[in-house]
């Protein structure tokens, strides 16, 4: 496994990173949202469960989730007991898995992991973690508190503690989980790949993907609406451009890419383009008053 950390060093970036974790558009195959000292997270929880397919419900719940997470960090984060200027809040690190090894990866051996990782890491330490499998390789995604929950302690590592952290975890994975793919080996071209892949991943910095940023703007625009259809002008209001296959809307473009209403979770047949009909309409009339009337000039 390769293990990478990034520090978080505001309040902002850590509810950016919070959010980015737990909204990856991978989150149809999310298998766990493990924490640690993370108080009233179970209720969400539940409630996600119970709106699995009121897709607005959801939205809200996930919020309200995250904002509480935020708020118990910050709240933990308020008994520092040696201010720096340069101080860490958190730290995100991603523990990550070679593609060859995926089938050897369920979702309870994650989960494991991503315990095993919270206990070796910083055992007194708020803790988020959850998993992706949006790239082709298996990776967990953790949120550490800088403090110590309730004490107020500075949780830091040094190079060598950290390097310490890496080694055990390494013979963890060895002795009980068989993994013969995501042994470390420094000398490895294709480690440095996987590193790479890992630091895009760490350079977000929380930031949504497309993807999320058109099902969001989707989700307020339908929740708005309290008719059946949904009308064309509402989602171009909201910077959404449609696209149409054989006189039906099928889609929303993207910068470089198509997103199907379908994939995304909205029925398509709700947007009606009664809208769009008028304004061609119009722009019709307009154009062939403009013709009559430059005919009408030359004819004098």
């Amino acid at each position: 496994m390769i293990i990478k950390s990034k520090s978080i060093k505001s309040k902002k970036a850590l509810e950016n990173t919070i959010r980015y974790i737990l909204t990856k558009e991978s989150q149809k195959e999310l298998g766990f949202i493990m924490n640690k000292f993370i108080k009233g997270d179970r209720k969400f929880d539940k409630q996600m469960q119970e709106a699995q397919t009121d897709l607005v419900k959801q939205e809200q719940i996930l919020e309200k989730r995250i904002q509480n997470m935020v708020k118990q960090f910050e709240s933990n984060e308020l008994k520092r007991k040696i201010q720096r200027s340069n101080k860490n809040r958190a730290y995100h690190e991603i523990v990550s898995f070679h593609k060859s090894d995926t089938d050897k990866l369920p979702k309870k051996v994650l989960l494991k992991i991503a315990r095993k990782y919270a206990k070796e890491r910083s055992p007194n330490s708020m803790v988020i973690s959850t998993m992706h499998s949006d790239k082709d390789h298996l990776h967990i995604h953790n949120v550490i508190s800088a403090l110590e929950f309730a004490t107020g302690k500075p949780v830091r590592l040094t190079r060598k503690e950290f390097k310490d952290v890496k080694i055990r975890m390494e013979q963890f994975q060895e002795k009980e989980l068989g993994l013969k793919h995501s042994k470390v080996e420094h000398s490895k071209k294709k480690l440095q790949i996987l590193q790479l892949d890992i630091d895009r991943e760490l350079n977000l910095r929380g930031k949504r993907s497309e993807r999320q940023e058109i099902q969001s703007k989707l989700i307020q625009v339908f929740a708005k609406v309290r008719t059946e259809k949904v009308y064309f002008k509402e989602l171009e209001k909201a910077g959404l451009e449609l696209y149409s296959r054989g006189g039906k809307v099928v889609g929303v473009q993207g910068f470089n890419k198509r997103y199907r209403l379908k994939t995304l979770g909205f029925d398509p047949t709700r947007i009606s383009l009664e809208k769009v009909k008028e304004n061609i309409r119009l722009k019709d009339l307009q154009k062939l008053k403009s013709t009559l009337n430059k005919n009408k000039e030359l004819e004098r």
